[in-house]
């Protein structure tokens, strides 16, 4: 089970704490020109603000290089035995290959079981890499899973390689919110984030939807208004029961042409900002140090709830550039892990797609806190 009631505190944590700041007008903001709800912006010397996954970076001028290839390969160790639920079935429900996948077309491709990664594709980044020994699950992908960026979105990187050291840093699981300064409207497509984190919607045991598509109405509305994902910033995680998608360290995207194969250590989603010019996070994490270890179950753990576990807020990223002016050229990007041509398949030749639905009407910060966490699923 996930833990949503941490996550309903968080969101609700994050919605009070947005009220508040957006009444303190004489307040100075990260940015003269993006109005901030972050209380990191007003007070940074306030405990919770250490940004502990690591810092928010635009990188929408440069959104084909973090594009995911449609091969991700994930190394079995890291989460097989330790994950008592992924034990082989009956006891579990298996570790790669059992993947729950939805009855309508188009098919999703089955995952395999390899001794290694594909050629051509180095050991991903992560807490115990290079992973002496681990056999690897070659999770497989269909091109609607992964969003092309739309016509007015920002793509947004959680950039694990930048965890601060103090705090403490991030080392394991989290669930957080991600949150629009001053606007409600703001929205991430469901289906327009890394296969290594996860919303509602990549749920395949509750969602019967092919890919990353989100038949159930509820689940929909809630991952393009709610904002919230979970992740795990050092540690590879996978449950097939709830489908092919992971939490984990890092991604593989490319196309190993017009994109080499390289490795994304953090992890990205797209957001339709409604005029919102800046985002920020809150999240409970587990921190380098924690005693409880990283096993996952069912894509929750203990370690981030605290006191067991951490709160983090992190300071306003400004979104106030026009679209299209990202924060890293297409060279520096690439020059984190550049990887020859793999036995992977292309996944980045599209065009842009349209903007995502038409945004919600402004609603008051009350009753939309309301509406989240009425819907939320109770485990």
């Amino acid at each position: 089970m996930r833990f949503w009631g941490l996550r309903r505190g968080i969101t609700g944590f994050a919605l009070v704490s947005a009220a508040v700041g957006a009444t303190i007008a004489a307040a100075p903001t990260a940015s003269a020109d993006a109005p901030s709800n972050s209380p990191c912006d007003f007070a940074a010397a306030l405990p919770f603000c250490t940004a502990a996954l690591g810092p928010l970076r635009d990188v929408t001028a440069d959104w084909r290089i973090y594009q995911p290839a449609l091969v991700q390969p994930i190394p079995i160790s890291d989460y097989f035995p330790s994950d008592p639920e992924t034990a082989d079935k009956p006891l579990g429900f298996g570790h790669c290959g059992t993947e729950t996948t939805p009855a309508p077309p188009p098919a999703i491709p089955t995952s395999t079981e390899a001794v290694s990664a594909p050629a051509g594709v180095a050991p991903p980044p992560g807490k115990n890499s290079p992973y002496p020994g681990s056999r690897y699950c070659l999770l497989r992908y269909i091109p609607s899973d992964f969003d092309t960026l739309c016509a007015s979105c920002h793509r947004i990187l959680v950039d694990y390689t930048s965890i601060p050291s103090t705090g403490p840093g991030a080392e394991g699981h989290w669930a957080g919110r991600f949150t629009p300064g001053q606007v409600f409207q703001a929205t991430i497509p469901v289906n327009a984030h890394s296969p290594n984190i996860k919303n509602l919607c990549s749920d395949k045991f509750f969602n019967p939807a092919p890919g990353s598509g989100c038949a159930t109405l509820g689940l929909a509305f809630l991952d393009l208004h709610g904002l919230e994902m979970e992740g795990d910033t050092s540690y590879f995680h996978h449950f097939p029961l709830e489908g092919h998608y992971f939490n984990g360290p890092a991604y593989l995207a490319g196309d190993g042409s017009s994109v080499a194969y390289h490795w994304v250590q953090g992890a990205y989603f797209d957001i339709q900002p409604a005029g919102a010019m800046s985002i920020w996070y809150s999240a409970g994490y587990r921190g380098a140090g924690d005693i409880l270890p990283d096993t996952d179950q069912s894509y929750g753990c203990l370690c981030d709830v605290p006191p067991l576990g951490h709160i983090t807020f992190s300071a306003s990223r400004d979104l106030s550039a026009s679209v299209g002016v990202g924060t890293q050229s297409g060279t520096s990007a690439l020059a984190r892990g550049i990887l020859g041509a793999a036995s992977t398949p292309n996944t980045i030749t599209a065009g842009p797609l349209p903007d995502p639905a038409p945004a919600l009407p402004l609603i008051p910060a009350g009753i939309l806190a309301g509406l989240l966490v009425r819907n939320r699923r109770d485990w």
